[in-house]
């Protein structure tokens, strides 16, 4: 049985958003400790001359940080920071001579100098660049997707729709590589994406299994009436990995999650002292445990089917601290083991073409129960960015020749406006009952959108407003090459 795993990651754009835990903090804890651990075993493996091949969804708005000196920058502050804090705690316990928080302070002191060390010297300060390599060393497949990480059916206008995807195919390819799939954030799926979608040379997307006929079998499809192959992930397989009833990242011996510190193992019914040594330990385990079940699935597949399995990187190593290390071992494992193939949905499809073809059905995530963008919290949200959307479409369509400096309001002002089309918003609004923080980031967006586009309808810039065209620039601006054209219809 051919086996692939795909790497989800993605954050918010955080730049300058002030180092707590609201502003930059996600970024950073994101880069730590999920995506330099990442980036080091997929290293290791690679100079054992394994090559485990994976397929990463990293999204352009995350690749865009990832290269930014002024993320780089804060990071290694961060990291200062947290480190100065370590040596704190070992220094107390030591004095109240707590052996057990001395041996943690001591274990995530080393742990964290180590990521330093990595984030500095092996990747000098650009995990971006290291991803590039791994990429042209055939380790890891990139897969593009939204510019922003928009979710795409409730997107107000095609255009825009249109703007995410060729926006987003278009910076993975400068940073990372030509992709030949797409990741689609939440798996969300309509009828006329595939068009968007085939237009700018994808070959396959992946989607939520929900989109999938029900009387289609397992395995890839073509999509009725275009060269586009469709994968949906294993839901089984995935499940056991991260829920925590079921799956690995509710054993009692890992490091809880909600205890900020780490001292806290889950625990069965009581918080229980967090030793790393014996989590780690079931995290390899677990590993075994999980090839086995790979095992035991394919005899019972045909032979050549494809399992897709997708790992967030925001569950590997940043809530599942012992994540990485299960990763490792089932990914030595799996390109060890006879009976399994570590491969890549490209180069799967290269080499098994899809033998069924069915049109895909709207789906998502949310389909099949609470749907985590849409919900009485972010109609406020939905009716501000689809009336947005209008008056995007509409001044691209008057003004389609602007020039100097109305060309750079118009391009700000689409810039703007896919930075408040990111999918965190209205999930935040959902699911915390319209926090006015999550409000307040969407909406800076929309204001500063609607200061560009009176501006850009003016004859004359002035001098004060092309002031407040450079600082908007400066403040908001992941995809430098974007231009307000592409949301003319």
């Amino acid at each position: 049985m051919f086996v692939s795993f795909l790497i989800i990651a993605h954050a918010p754009y955080l730049r300058r958003a002030g180092r707590q835990h609201t502003g930059e903090e996600p970024l950073h804890e994101l880069i730590a400790r999920g995506l330099i651990p990442l980036l080091d075993l997929l290293s290791d493996l690679q100079t054992t001359g394994l090559q485990p091949r994976v397929a990463a969804a990293c999204s352009p708005l995350l690749i865009e940080q990832l290269a930014d000196p002024v993320v780089q920058k804060h990071f290694l502050l961060w990291m200062d920071e947290r480190l100065a804090r370590r040596s704190d705690d070992m220094r107390r316990f030591e004095s109240e001579d707590n052996r057990h928080g001395s041996y943690l302070a001591h274990f995530y002191l080393e742990w964290n100098r180590q990521a330093l060390r990595s984030f500095t010297n092996r990747y000098n300060r650009n995990l971006a660049q290291r991803l590039r390599e791994l990429v042209a060393a055939r380790v890891i497949e990139p897969l593009t997707g939204a510019a922003t990480h928009a979710y795409l059916p409730l997107l107000g206008r095609d255009e825009s729709v249109r703007a995410q995807i060729e926006q987003g195919v278009l910076h993975t390819t400068r940073t990372l590589g030509r992709p030949e799939g797409m990741w689609l954030p939440g798996g969300g799926w309509r009828p006329g994406i595939d068009l968007a979608i085939s237009d700018v040379g994808v070959r396959y997307v992946v989607v939520d299994p929900s989109s999938l006929p029900p009387d289609v079998g397992p395995g890839p499809i073509m999509i009725e009436g275009r060269r586009l192959a469709a994968i949906a992930p294993d839901e089984d397989l995935a499940h056991h990995i991260w829920t925590p009833e079921l799956g690995y990242v509710g054993d009692p011996l890992y490091r809880d999650p909600s205890d900020p510190g780490g001292y806290q193992a889950i625990g069965l019914s009581a918080p229980q002292p967090y030793d790393p040594y014996h989590a780690l330990r079931r995290a390899q385990e677990h590993a075994s445990h999980f090839v086995s079940m790979l095992v035991a699935e394919s005899a019972r597949r045909a032979p050549g089917d494809l399992a897709l399995v997708p790992l967030d990187a925001a569950l590997i190593g940043t809530t599942w601290f012992e994540g990485p290390t299960w990763l490792q071992a089932v990914l030595t494992l799996c390109a060890t083991h006879p009976a399994l193939s570590l491969t890549t949905p490209g180069e799967y499809l290269r080499a098994q073409r899809p033998r069924q073809r069915a049109s895909l059905q709207a789906g998502s995530w949310g389909a099949g129960g609470h749907d985590p963008w849409q919900g009485p919290e972010s109609e406020e949200y939905w009716r501000a960015i689809h009336a947005a959307e209008e008056r995007m479409v509409q001044i691209a369509t008057d003004l389609p020749s602007a020039e100097a400096d109305h060309e750079r309001a118009l391009n700000q002002a689409a810039r703007e406006l896919m930075l408040a089309q990111t999918s965190d918003w209205p999930e935040a609004l959902v699911a915390t009952g319209a926090a006015a923080e999550q409000r307040e980031r969407w909406q800076i967006y929309l204001d500063r959108f609607d200061q560009l586009t009176a501006l850009a309808r003016q004859e004359r810039i002035s001098p004060a407003d092309r002031f407040l065209i450079d600082q908007l620039e400066e403040l908001d601006g992941p995809f430098a090459n974007l231009n307000y054209r592409i949301f003319a219809p």
